[in-house]
């Protein structure tokens, strides 16, 4: 999907010098009076909250997020990883070297300012698990530091009074998670919290919906909140009742906001806008970060390889697929030059692989807004195109057949596809039943090109089974059960064995489980290779020799020679599906 963007035509021009401008993904926003404070490119910027250029604050290479402006304007407090872990750290808005406020030593998350010019701020709590965290304030000036004894706040604000902390508990911005329409046991609970009093904190506002990143406006709350299924802006009244929406987006969630007077700026997609809270006007805001974008220039890399994202060979051995950052690169043996696949402006390039012949690569490719499959030449000239138009989620990892003809890839939502190239046929093959599966393991074609053999769970258990797809009938055997984890499935040149690894071995790595510093048994090497015969009369490569050893051998090796005396379509034996699962070695 592609993200929603002002249209923009502004030129700075100062002294006969044109600035370069450019659009930006804006994060984090942060609102006092007329300026806006965000993040972009990793560093804070600030501008006007009528639009326009923007000014970079900051340049170090640490990632500085989630902005706060003080109440009297004059300074920013923000969350960086400057020295190691993420801590909190101030600057003068006007511009200035930050200095450190927190000292946790661990992901610290800046909330806001309190009335009297505190940072508050959220960290783990260091008396129980990391993923349980509290809330402070701090004095950027003489450091003193207050923790409200609250369990699981990882976000607040207060009254301007300073009477009420509204805090959140749970959700799952903590783990970074963007699930849409969560209502699991992590659902972001609003609480609010005396300070003055002696009682418990009270839980407020509907129980059946994410709220999240309190705010204070005219005596009221504003949160964001996903009761309609988005997350969208709502206010309601400091006891949590009379709960109304602000604004009611489809096509992206509401990330982050901030509010200043009767103003509240926030993220939507890619952008920021600006909603007036009394009379609910709404509009984007116009930014364009004006820059020399030194960090885009072509530099080079000492140690590429920690950018590589997949590699997959050719099938002839000669040339490998890289993928790195969006962008795929085809390496190869001796004189073979290097080539970059030209994908198309803009997009990102994924799950490369190369075809048979050498001449073709195909890759999982964004530019259409969904990540459809596209057909390259191997030589980088132009000319991709898309071989699927139905893409509704993220698709993952291609695999061509030997002759070229067909792909078979899974996507996010646990089906396997297969696709027939020439005829641009698109179906699911396997729709990962029904306890749900995000990854088939590995997928594996028969040298005939009629087989496809996979591993994926088939129960709650979490264990992976192998089967075979026929292309032929359109059937799934199972050959495997839930007992024991099997994966890796191979199929053997002659197209007489399919070899995969099982956990199997069940031995006791430490002895007996009731040592004195021994916290259960320990099972090491459970893996081991199997084999299963796909005819009858196939003899094990690994069978101890017999009486019939020498009758196999001869058997074995004219077959072999009619093969190699044979054009290169010698028909592969057909597999006999009856009892098939039985015939395990």
């Amino acid at each position: 999907m592609r993200f929603p963007r002002p249209i923009l035509a502004l030129v700075a021009l100062c002294a006969g010098a044109s600035a370069f401008a450019a659009p930006g993904y804006f994060r984090y926003p942060a609102l006092h009076g007329d300026t806006v404070v965000f993040t972009a490119e990793g560093d804070l910027w600030t501008a006007s909250a009528g639009g326009g250029s923007a000014r970079r604050l900051t340049t170090h290479a640490a990632e500085e997020n989630r902005a706060a402006i003080s109440p009297d304007g004059s300074w920013v407090a923000f969350s960086a990883g400057y020295e190691g872990p993420v801590e909190a750290y101030v600057m003068p808005l006007a511009g200035g070297q930050p200095t450190r406020i927190s000292f946790e030593n661990t992901r610290t998350l800046v909330l806001g300012w309190t009335a009297n010019g505190e940072v508050l701020y959220s960290a783990p709590d260091a008396a129980g698990p990391s993923s349980l965290r509290v809330v402070k304030a701090v004095q950027p000036q003489t450091l003193a530091l207050r923790t409200f004894p609250l369990a699981d706040a990882n976000d607040a604000v207060l009254d301007p009074g300073g009477r009420w902390l509204y805090f959140v508990r749970f959700g799952l911005s903590i783990t970074n998670d963007n699930a849409r329409g969560y209502r699991g046991g992590a659902l972001a609970q609003l609480w609010r919290y005396d300070l003055q009093g002696d009682g418990e904190a009270q839980r407020i506002g509907p129980t059946d919906a994410n709220l999240r990143r309190p705010m204070w406006w005219n005596g009221r709350l504003v949160v964001i909140g996903d009761r309609d299924g988005r997350d969208n802006l709502w206010t309601l009244a400091p006891d949590g009742s009379d709960l109304s929406a602000l604004t009611a987006h489809r096509d992206f969630d509401v990330r982050a906001a901030s509010i200043s007077g009767d103003r509240a700026v926030y993220q939507l997609g890619a952008d920021l806008r600006v909603l007036d809270l009394r009379s609910r006007q709404d509009r984007a805001l116009p930014l364009v970060l004006t820059s020399d974008f030194d960090q885009r220039r072509e530099r080079w890399i000492d140690d590429p390889l920690r950018y590589v994202g997949a590699t997959s060979f050719a099938p002839k051995g000669d040339r490998i697929a890289i993928g790195a950052r969006g962008r795929v690169t085809l390496a190869g043996l001796g004189a073979l030059r290097r080539i970059e696949i030209a994908a198309p402006a803009g997009s990102a390039l994924g799950s490369a692989v190369i075809s048979p012949d050498g001449t073709t690569v195909y890759a999982i490719c964004d530019a259409t807004g969904e990540e459809e499959i596209w057909r390259f030449p191997a030589d980088g000239s132009g000319g991709g195109e898309a071989l699927t138009r139905d893409g509704d989620t993220q698709r993952w990892n291609l695999h061509v057949s030997p002759d070229g003809t067909s792909l078979a890839h899974d996507d996010k939502r646990g089906r396997l596809w297969l696709l027939e190239i020439a005829s641009g046929r698109h179906r699911v093959i396997d729709d990962g039943g029904p306890d749900g599966n995000e990854n088939f393991t590995l997928v594996a074609w028969a040298p005939d090109s009629r087989t496809l053999a996979f591993a994926r769970q088939t129960s709650a258990s979490g264990r992976n089974r192998i089967a075979l797809h026929s292309l032929d009938t359109g059937d799934t055997h199972w050959l495997t059960s839930d007992k024991y984890d099997s994966a890796s499935p191979a199929f053997s040149p002659d197209g007489r064995w399919l070899w995969f690894l099982s956990e199997r071995t069940f031995r006791l790595g430490n002895g007996s489980p009731w040592g004195d510093r021994n916290g259960g048994p320990f099972f090491d090497r459970r893996a081991k290779i199997y084999a299963i015969a796909l005819q009858t009369d196939s003899r094990f490569p690994f069978r101890p020799d017999d009486e019939l050893a020498d009758i196999d051998a001869a058997k074995d090796g004219k077959e072999a020679d009619d093969a190699k005396d044979g054009d290169a379509e010698t028909e592969l034996p057909a597999i006999v599906w009856d009892g098939l699962a039985d015939r395990l070695y």
